[in-house]
Protein backbone atom coordinates (compact mmCIF):
# COMPACT_ATOMS: atom_id res chain seq x y z
CA UNK A 1 0.00 0.00 0.00
CA UNK A 2 1.30 3.44 -0.75
CA UNK A 3 1.43 6.19 2.15
CA UNK A 4 -1.71 8.47 0.34
CA UNK A 5 -3.88 5.20 -0.03
CA UNK A 6 -3.31 4.81 4.09
CA UNK A 7 -3.93 8.91 4.91
CA UNK A 8 -7.06 8.80 3.15
CA UNK A 9 -8.42 5.27 4.79
CA UNK A 10 -7.93 7.57 8.32
CA UNK A 11 -8.84 10.23 7.16
CA UNK A 12 -12.39 8.89 5.71
CA UNK A 13 -12.75 7.96 9.90
CA UNK A 14 -11.66 11.36 11.20
CA UNK A 15 -11.22 14.01 8.44
CA UNK A 16 -8.28 16.77 9.31
CA UNK A 17 -11.24 19.36 8.86
CA UNK A 18 -12.22 18.46 12.13
CA UNK A 19 -9.12 19.36 14.24
CA UNK A 20 -8.85 22.22 16.48
CA UNK A 21 -6.82 25.27 15.18
CA UNK A 22 -4.14 24.95 17.73
CA UNK A 23 -3.57 21.15 16.93
CA UNK A 24 -1.32 19.33 14.38
CA UNK A 25 -3.02 16.62 13.40
CA UNK A 26 -1.55 14.76 9.82
CA UNK A 27 1.76 13.99 8.71
CA UNK A 28 5.10 14.63 11.12
CA UNK A 29 7.07 12.77 8.61
CA UNK A 30 6.64 11.68 5.72
CA UNK A 31 8.09 9.00 3.25
CA UNK A 32 6.16 9.21 -0.34
CA UNK A 33 8.66 6.85 -1.96
CA UNK A 34 8.43 3.53 0.36
CA UNK A 35 5.71 1.14 0.57
CA UNK A 36 3.65 0.69 3.74
CA UNK A 37 3.36 -3.03 4.74
CA UNK A 38 3.62 -2.81 8.54
CA UNK A 39 1.67 0.42 10.88
CA UNK A 40 2.50 0.09 14.23
CA UNK A 41 -0.12 2.19 16.71
CA UNK A 42 1.31 4.46 19.66
CA UNK A 43 -0.04 6.65 21.88
CA UNK A 44 2.80 9.16 20.90
CA UNK A 45 6.20 8.88 19.96
CA UNK A 46 9.28 7.93 22.18
CA UNK A 47 12.52 6.51 22.39
CA UNK A 48 10.56 2.84 23.41
CA UNK A 49 7.92 3.20 20.67
CA UNK A 50 10.82 3.92 17.89
CA UNK A 51 12.53 1.04 19.54
CA UNK A 52 9.63 -1.34 19.06
CA UNK A 53 8.77 0.45 15.45
CA UNK A 54 12.22 -0.87 14.40
CA UNK A 55 11.78 -4.03 16.10
CA UNK A 56 8.67 -5.11 13.93
CA UNK A 57 10.09 -3.21 11.53
CA UNK A 58 7.11 -0.47 10.85
CA UNK A 59 7.60 2.01 8.27
CA UNK A 60 4.64 3.91 9.63
CA UNK A 61 3.69 4.89 13.11
CA UNK A 62 0.10 6.47 13.73
CA UNK A 63 -0.21 8.24 16.78
CA UNK A 64 -2.74 10.22 19.14
CA UNK A 65 -0.80 13.04 19.98
CA UNK A 66 1.20 15.29 17.58
CA UNK A 67 5.33 14.96 17.61
CA UNK A 68 5.57 18.22 16.19
CA UNK A 69 3.31 20.38 18.17
CA UNK A 70 3.99 24.63 18.27
CA UNK A 71 6.55 25.98 16.13
CA UNK A 72 9.30 24.25 15.30
CA UNK A 73 12.09 25.83 14.70
CA UNK A 74 15.53 23.49 14.72
CA UNK A 75 15.74 19.71 14.93
CA UNK A 76 18.11 19.63 17.65
CA UNK A 77 19.40 16.42 18.06
CA UNK A 78 19.58 17.50 21.87
CA UNK A 79 15.98 18.12 22.05
CA UNK A 80 13.92 15.62 23.08
CA UNK A 81 11.51 16.18 20.23
CA UNK A 82 14.28 16.73 17.87
CA UNK A 83 16.33 13.58 18.85
CA UNK A 84 13.10 11.68 18.01
CA UNK A 85 13.05 13.45 14.41
CA UNK A 86 16.09 12.60 13.90
CA UNK A 87 15.82 8.79 14.55
CA UNK A 88 12.82 8.39 12.40
CA UNK A 89 14.01 10.23 9.53
CA UNK A 90 17.62 8.46 9.71
CA UNK A 91 15.73 5.01 9.72
CA UNK A 92 12.64 6.26 7.56
CA UNK A 93 9.71 5.81 9.70
CA UNK A 94 6.71 8.32 8.56
CA UNK A 95 4.92 9.27 11.24
CA UNK A 96 1.06 10.32 11.32
CA UNK A 97 -1.31 11.65 14.26
CA UNK A 98 -5.25 12.18 14.89
CA UNK A 99 -5.73 13.84 17.79
CA UNK A 100 -8.30 16.28 18.06
CA UNK A 101 -10.15 14.93 15.00
CA UNK A 102 -9.68 11.57 16.80
CA UNK A 103 -11.00 12.80 19.58
CA UNK A 104 -14.62 13.88 18.17
CA UNK A 105 -15.29 11.73 14.96
CA UNK A 106 -17.79 8.98 15.31
CA UNK A 107 -16.90 6.14 17.10
CA UNK A 108 -13.54 8.07 17.98
CA UNK A 109 -11.55 8.21 21.63
CA UNK A 110 -15.05 9.67 23.60
CA UNK A 111 -17.30 7.46 21.80
CA UNK A 112 -15.17 4.61 22.39
CA UNK A 113 -14.33 5.58 26.20
CA UNK A 114 -18.48 6.10 26.55
CA UNK A 115 -18.83 2.68 25.62
CA UNK A 116 -16.53 1.38 27.87
CA UNK A 117 -18.07 3.05 30.56
CA UNK A 118 -20.79 1.12 29.35
CA UNK A 119 -23.27 4.17 29.10
CA UNK A 120 -26.47 4.43 27.01
CA UNK A 121 -27.87 6.76 24.85
CA UNK A 122 -24.28 8.31 23.86
CA UNK A 123 -24.50 11.05 22.37
CA UNK A 124 -22.77 14.98 22.09
CA UNK A 125 -22.83 16.88 24.66
CA UNK A 126 -25.58 20.03 22.94
CA UNK A 127 -23.64 22.87 24.82
CA UNK A 128 -20.10 21.58 23.37
CA UNK A 129 -19.60 23.82 20.33
CA UNK A 130 -16.48 21.57 19.79
CA UNK A 131 -18.07 18.16 19.10
CA UNK A 132 -15.59 16.95 21.83
CA UNK A 133 -17.33 15.75 24.51
CA UNK A 134 -20.17 13.15 25.24
CA UNK A 135 -22.67 12.54 27.39
CA UNK A 136 -24.69 9.04 28.30
CA UNK A 137 -26.75 7.63 30.86
CA UNK A 138 -25.49 4.94 33.62
CA UNK A 139 -26.83 1.15 32.76
CA UNK A 140 -28.51 0.74 36.37
CA UNK A 141 -28.42 2.48 39.67
CA UNK A 142 -25.43 2.47 41.66
CA UNK A 143 -23.53 5.23 43.73
CA UNK A 144 -20.82 7.37 41.89
CA UNK A 145 -18.39 5.66 44.65
CA UNK A 146 -19.45 1.95 43.41
CA UNK A 147 -19.36 3.25 39.47
CA UNK A 148 -15.40 4.58 40.48
CA UNK A 149 -14.90 0.70 41.08
CA UNK A 150 -16.33 -0.48 38.09
CA UNK A 151 -14.35 2.10 35.86
CA UNK A 152 -11.13 1.42 37.65
CA UNK A 153 -12.28 -2.19 36.79
CA UNK A 154 -13.19 -1.71 33.25
CA UNK A 155 -10.60 0.96 32.11
CA UNK A 156 -7.51 -1.25 34.21
CA UNK A 157 -6.56 1.82 35.84
CA UNK A 158 -5.78 1.90 39.83
CA UNK A 159 -7.36 4.30 41.71
CA UNK A 160 -4.34 5.44 43.22
CA UNK A 161 -3.91 7.55 39.24
CA UNK A 162 -7.41 9.00 40.17
CA UNK A 163 -8.57 11.99 41.29
CA UNK A 164 -12.26 13.01 42.66
CA UNK A 165 -14.67 16.02 43.69
CA UNK A 166 -17.90 15.76 45.13
CA UNK A 167 -19.58 13.60 47.26
CA UNK A 168 -18.64 9.75 46.19
CA UNK A 169 -22.64 8.90 48.26
CA UNK A 170 -24.76 10.64 45.14
CA UNK A 171 -26.30 8.45 43.09
CA UNK A 172 -24.94 8.56 39.43
CA UNK A 173 -27.40 8.29 35.91
CA UNK A 174 -26.26 11.48 33.61
CA UNK A 175 -22.41 11.26 33.08
CA UNK A 176 -20.56 13.55 30.69
CA UNK A 177 -16.90 12.76 29.17
CA UNK A 178 -13.94 14.03 27.72
CA UNK A 179 -11.11 12.12 26.90
CA UNK A 180 -7.87 13.91 27.47
CA UNK A 181 -7.57 17.31 29.30
CA UNK A 182 -11.09 18.44 29.71
CA UNK A 183 -11.01 20.85 32.71
CA UNK A 184 -12.11 23.67 30.54
CA UNK A 185 -15.57 22.04 30.05
CA UNK A 186 -16.33 21.63 33.53
CA UNK A 187 -18.84 24.68 33.05
CA UNK A 188 -20.78 22.79 30.15
CA UNK A 189 -21.14 19.62 32.17
CA UNK A 190 -22.40 21.58 34.61
CA UNK A 191 -25.16 23.19 32.38
CA UNK A 192 -26.02 19.89 30.90
CA UNK A 193 -26.90 18.91 34.46
CA UNK A 194 -24.36 15.79 34.76
CA UNK A 195 -24.35 13.96 37.92
CA UNK A 196 -20.53 12.96 37.03
CA UNK A 197 -17.85 14.56 34.91
CA UNK A 198 -15.05 12.20 33.91
CA UNK A 199 -11.51 13.48 32.19
CA UNK A 200 -8.33 14.17 32.83
CA UNK A 201 -5.34 16.70 33.60
CA UNK A 202 -8.32 18.37 36.64
CA UNK A 203 -6.01 21.12 38.43
CA UNK A 204 -6.84 23.02 41.31
CA UNK A 205 -8.70 26.20 40.93
CA UNK A 206 -10.54 23.78 38.17
CA UNK A 207 -11.88 21.44 40.82
CA UNK A 208 -12.36 24.38 43.05
CA UNK A 209 -14.79 25.43 40.15
CA UNK A 210 -16.30 21.59 39.96
CA UNK A 211 -16.84 21.19 44.20
CA UNK A 212 -18.17 25.78 43.94
CA UNK A 213 -20.81 24.66 40.97
CA UNK A 214 -21.93 21.17 43.11
CA UNK A 215 -20.23 18.69 39.75
CA UNK A 216 -19.00 15.69 41.01
CA UNK A 217 -15.86 15.46 38.64
CA UNK A 218 -13.33 12.42 38.16
CA UNK A 219 -9.92 12.67 36.79
CA UNK A 220 -8.94 9.36 35.62
CA UNK A 221 -5.29 10.87 34.13
CA UNK A 222 -4.45 11.96 30.43
CA UNK A 223 -2.84 8.70 30.10
CA UNK A 224 -5.84 6.81 31.60
CA UNK A 225 -8.47 7.89 29.32
CA UNK A 226 -6.81 8.13 25.99
CA UNK A 227 -4.68 5.18 26.28
CA UNK A 228 -7.65 3.39 24.63
CA UNK A 229 -6.59 5.07 20.80
CA UNK A 230 -4.22 2.24 20.38
CA UNK A 231 -6.99 -0.21 20.17
CA UNK A 232 -9.32 1.70 18.69
CA UNK A 233 -7.45 3.19 15.86
CA UNK A 234 -5.69 -0.45 15.45
CA UNK A 235 -9.00 -2.17 15.57
CA UNK A 236 -10.25 0.32 12.58
CA UNK A 237 -7.55 -0.28 10.60
CA UNK A 238 -7.12 -3.86 10.91
CA UNK A 239 -10.76 -4.13 9.24
CA UNK A 240 -9.98 -1.58 6.52
CA UNK A 241 -6.37 -2.48 5.36
CA UNK A 242 -4.75 -5.67 4.88
CA UNK A 243 -1.50 -4.41 6.18
CA UNK A 244 -0.15 -5.58 9.47
CA UNK A 245 -1.33 -3.44 12.29
CA UNK A 246 0.50 -3.85 15.28
CA UNK A 247 -0.27 -2.50 18.62
CA UNK A 248 2.26 -0.88 20.80
CA UNK A 249 2.91 -2.77 23.96
CA UNK A 250 4.52 0.59 25.46
CA UNK A 251 3.11 2.01 28.90
CA UNK A 252 3.56 5.48 28.31
CA UNK A 253 1.85 6.66 31.49
CA UNK A 254 4.53 9.12 32.77
CA UNK A 255 3.53 8.77 36.70
CA UNK A 256 4.12 6.13 38.79
CA UNK A 257 2.54 5.09 42.25
CA UNK A 258 4.68 6.18 45.49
Amino acid sequence: MRIDELKKIIESLCPLDLQENWDNSGFQIRFDNLPVKRVLVAMEITDAVIDEALLCKAEVIITHHPLIFGNLRCVDGNDVTGNYIQRLIKHNISVYSSHTPFDKCEDGNNDYLAKLLHLCQIQKMESDETGICRVGFVDGECTIAEYIEQISSWMKIDKTYMSFTGCLDSEVSKVGLCTGSGAEFIDIADKENCDLFITGDVKYHSAQTAKALGLNVLDIGHYGSEKIFVENMASYLKKNTDLEIIESKQDLNPFVKL
